[in-house]
């Protein structure tokens, strides 16, 4: 939060107003890039092209099929730490159908503490940002606060973080109140504005879409899927680059315009069929005048 020292005033005339907003940078901090689109349109797979551009990708994967689709890359160059939202048992299931079966309405409303602590996938991620460790190497490489450019945090996906943001607000509790969905609403728009503004290194969220109302128009569009209605529209304000991904036959593709879908670029062209690499981006964020800055070598005391 920021803390605003007011000002000392004489004659009229403002003297001094500093901000501490608790985020510094000793260098430009990197592109922070969302990757929108359909299954299948290829937004996992073109992480790889971050490893052609010489930045080392580490990955928060939040779905099946990483080592399917990048296992092929040494696990030198290309990160991974897979935390999949949390999968009842079958044990709990029963136990959960059973109370749907038995109880009324009002009474799900009230149940309370449902297997809450065993919700917690949402404190993992915040863990693995906090101390990242690879699942391919084991090693531990810091937090992402102290990251450079030469490398990049990956998530794919925002389907599993929204799923986890509400489990953690609610557990197993099958009825959903308006105020759970604010609090998930409010943590998930924190952790994403902390990931974009708050970070050093290169940020890449991947996302799927959904057809949502445009509450402004009227109209149906393309959105960012994720929690209630009110947060998918501000998604895209925090990132530099919002990307649509997409598969024409057996061509995969970006574009940066799209009349249903709304997109944005700093560091792209607007083109509406342009190759899913991520060189491109990084040489437009070079393009400004940044230079990629390495990673601090970690010490034993770290």
């Amino acid at each position: 939060m920021a803390k605003l020292s007011r000002a000392s005033v004489a004659g009229g005339k403002v003297e001094d107003t500093k901000i501490d907003y608790g985020v510094t940078f000793t260098f430009p901090p990197g592109f922070k890039a969302l990757i929108e689109g359909a299954t299948g349109a290829g937004k996992t797979y073109a992480i790889r092209t971050l490893v052609d551009a010489g930045i080392t990708p580490f990955i928060i994967s939040t779905e099946p099929g990483i080592q399917a689709i990048l296992g092929d890359i040494p696990a030198d160059k290309c990160h991974w730490r897979y935390i999949p939202a949390a999968a009842s048992s079958w044990d709990q299931m029963r136990s959960n159908a059973r109370r749907i079966n038995q109880m009324t309405f009002k009474q799900l409303c009230n149940l309370e503490d449902m297997d809450k602590r065993k919700h917690g996938q949402f404190l993992e991620l915040l863990n693995a940002c906090s101390n990242f460790v690879c699942d391919r190497d084991g090693q531990a490489y810091g937090s992402c606060d102290d990251w450079g450019t030469d490398r990049a945090l990956v998530f794919d996906s925002l389907s599993g973080i929204n799923i986890m943001a509400l489990d953690l607000m609610v557990g197993a509790k099958p009825v959903k109140s308006e105020s759970d969905w604010g609090v998930a609403m409010d943590n998930l728009e924190r952790f994403i504005n902390r990931i974009c503004c708050g970070i050093p290194c290169h940020v890449i969220m991947n996302a799927h879409l959904e057809k949502e109302k445009d509450e402004l128009t009227g109209s149906m569009r393309n959105m960012v899927s994720s929690l209630g209605r009110k947060l998918p529209p501000k998604i895209p304000r925090f990132f530099d680059d919002v990307i649509l991904a997409k598969r024409v036959g057996r061509t995969w593709m970006w574009s940066t315009i799209d009349n249903m879908t709304d997109t944005k670029t700093r560091h792209l062209e607007y083109e509406d069929d342009l190759e899913p690499d991520f060189g491109q981006l990084l040489e437009g964020w070079k393009s400004m005048g940044n230079e990629i800055h390495e990673t601090p070598k970690m010490t034993p005391e770290d």
